[in-house]
């Protein structure tokens, strides 16, 4: 499936700015030396008790999960304009239409074809819940098709930032792994941000922080790997997030008066850490 040509642009500029991320920390799960990502977890010597390879693998798999849960966004974002069509019922826009969209998103940021998992080169836990996680993503695509095809009812309620939370929050049902949107001024309550997060989001916001680079941490006390991915915004986020700041959006809220690529907060991973 090819994508419209906003897409294809939009999807050249993230995988220009991600790959080198995904790469680089595959890379440091595989041979265990430092990356340009950072330090990786055996360089950090952890005071957790956990083997250095196994919090490898969970950074991958938490890393990668964001990925994908931020490309579900993406594809959300892309397909603005066409779910906004108020004179037609039937956009096309359909949950195996998103599928496959997703994949290639996905694909384009990561380097990994969740198409063929078998022969993918990442830990068997992130096969198995990056599969769970495009399952949930497709059904959450699937039951707003009600909300998609409301003839007359201006602008769709379905935007990037519904699509994540409802993804998330069944992702977390159904795993136990926590998925969640997250920013220092959140629009929904339920995405406040808890001590560890805020002090994360603090460190994103200050403009001089790299780009893309994720925070993470293990300990014995938490027992569970937390990984913090930043998010940027993008043209089509500051409809509603960009100036001018305190006017309504066609949500109902005052804009915050984003820039273009500043960070807008992050998506938060959690994964118990099992024996």
């Amino acid at each position: 499936m090819s994508f419209p040509p906003y897409t294809r642009n939009r999807v050249a500029v993230m995988a220009n700015r991600l790959r080198w991320g995904i790469v680089s920390i595959l890379a440091c799960a595989v041979v265990g030396w430092a990356s340009s990502e950072g330090v990786c977890a055996k360089d950090r010597q952890p005071d957790s008790g956990v083997p250095y390879q196994t919090i490898l693998e969970f950074e991958t798999t938490a890393r990668l999960l964001a990925i994908l849960l931020d490309s579900g966004r993406n594809v959300i974002n892309e397909n603005q304009v066409v779910l906004d069509e108020q004179e037609k019922m039937e956009k096309g826009f359909t949950a195996d239409v998103f599928e496959q969209q997703l994949l290639d998103v996905f694909h384009s940021r990561s380097g990994t074809d969740l198409r063929d998992l078998e022969s993918a080169r990442i830990p068997a836990r992130a096969k198995k819940l990056l599969k769970e996680l495009v399952l949930v993503s497709k059904q959450v695509v699937a039951e707003a098709q009600v909300e998609i095809k409301r003839p007359g009812g201006g602008y769709t309620e379905f935007i990037p930032a519904i699509f994540g939370a409802r993804a998330a929050t069944r992702f977390t049902e159904r795993t136990h792994v926590r998925l969640k949107q997250t920013s220092l001024a959140p629009r929904n309550p339920m995405n406040a941000p808890d001590a560890v997060e805020r002090t994360a989001l603090e460190t994103f916001a200050d403009p001089s922080y790299p780009l893309e680079k994720v925070i993470s941490e293990i300990t014995a006390k938490s027992g569970s790997l937390r990984l913090m991915f930043p998010l940027y915004t993008t043209r089509k986020c500051l409809d509603c997030h960009g100036d001018p700041k305190g006017e309504l959006d066609r949500t109902g809220y005052p804009r915050e008066g984003l820039q273009f690529g500043q960070n807008a907060g992050a998506i938060s991973v959690v994964i118990p850490i099992r024996p």
